[in-house]
């Protein structure tokens, strides 16, 4: 029997009913999802591909990288401000607990001291060791607290901290943005967005959806400018009067109302999709962070674990673009974990190379898990007797 009602197309994935797909129609324009659908064992090479394809298809697709700059921005100032902190925190402990030099004393040789002079060899020698002693703590202290050492540290330290960022805070602030790249990228492979076809309320053009949000947020800020600025309101009263710049665009055509109110809907699904996803994936790093200590390999193998988990809960965004229920979503990942695997831990290696790594990481990983998606075969999630044909 069907999941909850979810009759996914082997290809796109969207509600079907029966071929051909009204989304798809079996023929995307997509060269690369043209092919049949792949099980299990053949998709575990499409899970090393996606990642790759993600960056292209970004790299390659007008209109997207665009989608990506807010969540991006607001990241690296979140990022660089948790490093400015570590930072200071570092450099206080190291000033508060690292003298400059030990002196190593010891009162316990005192005996020695009310001993003869046929003592005298032994007072030299304990002298001679506790010299040589004092020398070894403090070249070796040095060379722990030196500059390049010190820069090493924090190196590991600020990848760990911009790792967190990226993998929490930038996976919970991209999500409508990502479920917008996704949305264009669909209506390009597909010829139009499934998700827009199946719940769209209206059929207000999306120019005129275009022209009228552009409108309203306009006279948005300069509602909010003028009152903070010219009329001296605080900042809330400011907030608060400024969506009175959407009442024009809202009595020019009615229709843009309703179309409003399911955007706000859809993105808001979007933000809570991936406000969850972040939670999910901050729990499993939490549990990965011992692995960053492990000598010499910990930095690969916290990033595999990083990059795998944040790689896993992106694809949470299209599989609520198509609608599935939580069954049917476990049931795909679990029927397809050779293929999620491998995804996984190209995302790991991406995220392992240093500064740009975790910058192209999120964004790839969203996309390349949206086609790895379509090119996994989903016609198992339908019921016996509604089975497409091969």
């Amino acid at each position: 029997m069907n999941l909850k009602g979810t009759s996914p197309c082997p290809l796109c994935g969207y509600d079907a009913l029966a071929p051909p797909c009204p989304h798809c129609g079996g023929h995307p324009r997509e060269g690369t999802l043209r092919r049949r659908p792949a099980d299990p064992l053949l998709g575990t090479l499409d899970g090393l591909l996606a990642l790759p394809f993600g960056l292209w298809f970004l790299a390659t697709t007008r209109g997207v990288k665009r989608w990506l700059v807010p969540p991006l921005v607001a990241t690296l100032i979140l990022m660089i401000g948790a490093l400015v902190v570590t930072f200071r925190f570092m450099n206080g402990l190291l000033e508060s607990h690292l003298p400059g030099e030990f002196t190593l004393t010891d009162t316990s040789w005192d005996w020695l001291e009310n001993r003869s002079e046929t003592w005298d060899w032994a007072k030299a020698t304990w002298g001679a060791v506790l010299v040589a002693l004092q020398w070894v703590v403090n070249a070796a202290w040095g060379l722990l607290t030196s500059k390049p050492l010190q820069l090493i540290g924090w190196f590991f330290v600020g990848s760990l901290v911009m790792w967190y960022c990226f993998s929490i805070a930038y996976e919970a602030l991209a999500g409508p943005f990502l479920d917008e790249v996704q949305a264009r990228l669909e209506a390009k492979w597909f010829g139009s967005d499934p998700r827009s076809r199946l719940e769209r309320p209206t059929d207000i053009p999306p120019e005129t959806c275009a022209r009228l949000t552009t409108l309203g947020l306009g006279l948005v800020s300069g509602i909010f400018v003028l009152a903070l600025v010219a009329f001296h309101a605080g900042f809330w009263l400011a907030l608060l009067l400024a969506p009175l710049g959407l009442v024009p665009s809202l009595l020019l055509d009615r229709r843009y109302g309703t179309w409003l109110a399911w955007v706000a809907t859809v993105e808001g699904r979007a933000t809570w999709t991936s406000l969850q996803a972040s939670l999910i994936t901050g729990v499993l790093l939490v549990f990965a962070l011992p692995l960053y200590f492990v000598p010499g390999v910990g930095y690969f193998l916290f990033a595999a674990a990083a990059g795998f988990a944040t790689a896993i809960s992106l694809l949470d965004i299209p599989l609520e673009r198509r609608g599935w229920p939580l069954r049917c979503r476990l049931r795909f990942i679990a029927r397809n974990m050779l293929p999620m695997l491998a995804f996984g831990i190209t995302s790991g290696m991406l995220l392992a190379v240093p500064f740009l790594g975790p910058v192209l990481m999120v964004p790839a990983a969203s996309v390349g898990g949206l086609w790895l998606i379509c090119r996994l075969d989903k016609n198992p999630l339908r019921s016996e007797g509604e089975r497409w044909p091969d």
